[in-house]
C-alpha cells in the first residue's frame, strides 16, 4: 500500500462515526476515527503504531465505502507543522480509541517508528506533560471533536437530565409556592359572592390524583355562623394570567350554611348580576347542612349547574341515603323548593314518611311549605307549614288527616293508650320559642278527630251502664263504630272535649283531661238502649292512660 495516500471519510463513514452499530469492530472503528482527510497512511501507522492493523483496516473501510482516497498533495497542504516557538496549553481532544501523536517542534511532519509511537499510546498508559511545559501532541482536528460530542448518549443524556431537573424544579415550585399570597384576593371574591365577610384559613395545592387548589377553614359572616371545611377548585391553572377566569368545577365539602346565606347568594338571586372576571360552571356539594335558625336540616349532597349570568340553572340535592330529593330554583320571591321523598325518616325521629311531595319557598328568615302531601302512620296528611326565625322561632301549620292508623298514632304520642281504628280530621298548630326545642315544648294544637271501627282496650264503658249506679269498672274493652272528639293540646296537657262515642245500642258523651304525667280525670254520660227501655248512667273517669277506672255515680 502506498504510504503517501491520504484518506477521507465518505458521508457513509461520517454516519458510521455517529452510530456505533454501523461499524462495531474495534480495530476498524479506531482507524475510522483517525481518518480526517489530512493524515497520510504513514502518519496513521506512526500514530497507531501497528502497520499491519492500519493497512488491513484501511482496505476494509475502503471496500465498505466508509473512506475514499483523497489527493496526496491536497492533503499535504492541509497539514501544518507547529513552529518551534509555538506552545500548547494542554492535551488535544481525541477519540476514546486514539493514541497521541509524535512530538511537535519540527517544521514538518516527521514519521517515527512504531516503537516510538507505541510508547505514546493511550492504551494502559498515563499521559504525562512534557518537561518544558509544551504538549507532545498535535492539536486534534475539528472532526475529532465533533466525533466525541456526537457519540450516542451524549446530547440525549444531557437533554434527559436537563428535562428531569426541570420537572423536579416545577414540582417543587408547585408544592412550595406561597399560595397564601392569593388569600386576600380570594377572600375578596368570596365576600362578594356570599355578600358577607369571608375568612380563609389556608390556601394550598393538591397534586394527586389531580391538581386542585384547596381553600380550608372558610368562615362566612362576622359571627361565623356559616363555614365550609374545604373548597376545592379543579384545574387551578386556569387562574393564571389575566381574567376573565372560567372554572369548570368547584367542590364544597362539610359545609354548614345558614339558610339566609343561601338566599343572599347571587347564585339564587332573583335578578342576574354581572359575574365579573370569575365564573363557575358547576358546583358540587358534599355533606351540606342548612340551618333554619338553630334547626339543622339533615346532611345533603348534590350538584348546582350555573348559567352564564351566574344564577343557578339547576340545583339538585339529596340526603345521604337518597330517600329525599330537593330541587332548588331561583325566583323573584326567593328560592323555590320542590321535595320528593320515598321512605324518608328524618334524623332523630321515629316517624317514617312512606311518600312525600311538597313545594316550598325559602325567604329571608322564613320557610313556607305549601302543597304538602305525604303518606305516613298508615294514612294521608295534606297541608301547609310555616317556620319563621327572624325573632326567635315561630311555627304555624294546618293539615287534614285521612285514614291514619290509630295504633301507630297512639304509640307515637301516647304509648300507654291502647286505641285502634282509623283516624281522620283536621289539625291546626302553632308554637313559639327562643329555639327549636323550646318551641316544640310550647306547641299548641287543636285536632277535630273522628275515629271509625275502633277498639279501646282497658275500659268497658257498656259494663258501667249494665251494672248501674255505684259500679266500678277497671278492665275490659269498648268496641265502637265511631268516636268523635275535639282535642286541645297546650300547657303540658291535653283536653278532650265533645266526646261522642257510638257503639250501636250504647252511646257515651263527656270530656276529660290528660296531664303531662299521664293522669286522667273526666266525666261521662253513658246511655244504654233496648227495644223497650233506655238507661242513662253518669260516671266518672280517673286513673292513668294505662289503667283507667270508671265509677258510676249513685
Amino acid at each position: 500500500m502506498d504510504r503517501s495516500l491520504i484518506y477521507a471519510k465518505t458521508p457513509v463513514g461520517d454516519e458510521a462515526v455517529r452510530q456505533r452499530t454501523r461499524v462495531v469492530q474495534r480495530n476498524l472503528r479506531m482507524v475510522l476515527l483517525q481518518v480526517d482527510g489530512s493524515l497520510s497512511v504513514d502518519d496513521l501507522i506512526a500514530k497507531i503504531g501497528n502497520q499491519r492493523l492500519v493497512e488491513t483496516a484501511l482496505k476494509e473501510l475502503e471496500d465498505g465505502g466508509f473512506i475514499a482516497v483523497s489527493s496526496a498533495a491536497e492533503g499535504r497542504e492541509k497539514v501544518r507543522s507547529p513552529s518551534p516557538g509555538e506552545s500548547f496549553s494542554g492535551f488535544s481532544v481525541v477519540s476514546e480509541f486514539s493514541t497521541f501523536g509524535p512530538k511537535s517542534g519540527a517544521p514538518s511532519v516527521i514519521p517515527v517508528s512504531s516503537q516510538v509511537a507505541a510508547s505514546f499510546s493511550t492504551f494502559g498508559k498515563p499521559m504525562l506533560a512534557a518537561p518544558n511545559g509544551q504538549s507532545q501532541l498535535p492539536p486534534a482536528s475539528n472532526e475529532q471533536a465533533k466525533v466525541r460530542l456526537s457519540r450516542p448518549g451524549g446530547w440525549g443524556g444531557w437533554l434527559l437530565g436537563a428535562g428531569g431537573l426541570l420537572l423536579l424544579a416545577l414540582i417543587a415550585l408547585l408544592l412550595f409556592y406561597p399560595y397564601g399570597n392569593f388569600r386576600p384576593a380570594i377572600e375578596a371574591s368570596l365576600s362578594q359572592l356570599f355578600a358577607a365577610p369571608v375568612r380563609v384559613g389556608s390556601v394550598s395545592l393538591q397534586v394527586l390524583p389531580k391538581p386542585k387548589l384547596l381553600l380550608s377553614d372558610v368562615v362566612i359572616g362576622e359571627r361565623g355562623e356559616s363555614r365550609i371545611a374545604t373548597v376545592a377548585v379543579d384545574a387551578p391553572y386556569v387562574l393564571l394570567g389575566k381574567g376573565p377566569y372560567r372554572i369548570d368545577s368547584v367542590t364544597l365539602s362539610a359545609a354548614v350554611l345558614a339558610a339566609d346565606r343561601l338566599v343572599d347568594l347571587r347564585l339564587f338571586g332573583a335578578r342576574p348580576e354581572q359575574t365579573g372576571d370569575l365564573s363557575i360552571r358547576r358546583i358540587e356539594v358534599e355533606k351540606l347542612t342548612v340551618m333554619l335558625g338553630d334547626l339543622a336540616v339533615p346532611e345533603l349532597s348534590g350538584d348546582v349547574i350555573v348559567r352564564n349570568d351566574g344564577t343557578a340553572e339547576k340545583a339538585v340535592f339529596r340526603t345521604v341515603d337518597g330517600s329525599l330529593r330537593l330541587l332548588a330554583v331561583p325566583s323573584p320571591q326567593g328560592i323555590l323548593l320542590t321535595a320528593d321523598g320515598l321512605s324518608w325518616k328524618p334524623e332523630g325521629s321515629s316517624v317514617n314518611f312512606e311518600s312525600l311531595q311538597a313545594m316550598g319557598l325559602l325567604q329571608k328568615n322564613r320557610l313556607l311549605v305549601q302543597r304538602l302531601d305525604t303518606t305516613f302512620l298508615g294514612g294521608i296528611l295534606k297541608g301547609n307549614w310555616l317556620v319563621d326565625w327572624s325573632a326567635g322561632m315561630v311555627m304555624a301549620g294546618e293539615a287534614s288527616l285521612a285514614r291514619l292508623d290509630t295504633r301507630k298514632v297512639s304509640s307515637l304520642l301516647a304509648p300507654a293508650l291502647r286505641l285502634e281504628g282509623e283516624l281522620s280530621g283536621s289539625l291546626r298548630m302553632r308554637a313559639t320559642g327562643t329555639g327549636w326545642h323550646d318551641m316544640l315544648a310550647g306547641i299548641e294544637a287543636s285536632l277535630d278527630a273522628e275515629m271509625s271501627r275502633g277498639l279501646l282496650t282497658g275500659i268497658d264503658v257498656g259494663e258501667v251502664a249494665r251494672r248501674g249506679s255505684g259500679a266500678i269498672v277497671r278492665s275490659g274493652a269498648t268496641r265502637f263504630d265511631t268516636l268523635a272528639a275535639r282535642l286541645d293540646i297546650g300547657g303540658g296537657r291535653v283536653v278532650v272535649r265533645s266526646i261522642e262515642l257510638d257503639a250501636g245500642l250504647m252511646t257515651a258523651k263527656g270530656q276529660l283531661t290528660v296531664e303531662a304525667d299521664g293522669r286522667v280525670d273526666g266525666v261521662l254520660s253513658v246511655q244504654a238502649r233496648s227495644s223497650v227501655s233506655r238507661i242513662v248512667v253518669p260516671a266518672r273517669l280517673s286513673g292513668t292512660l294505662g289503667e283507667m277506672t270508671v265509677v258510676a255515680d249513685n
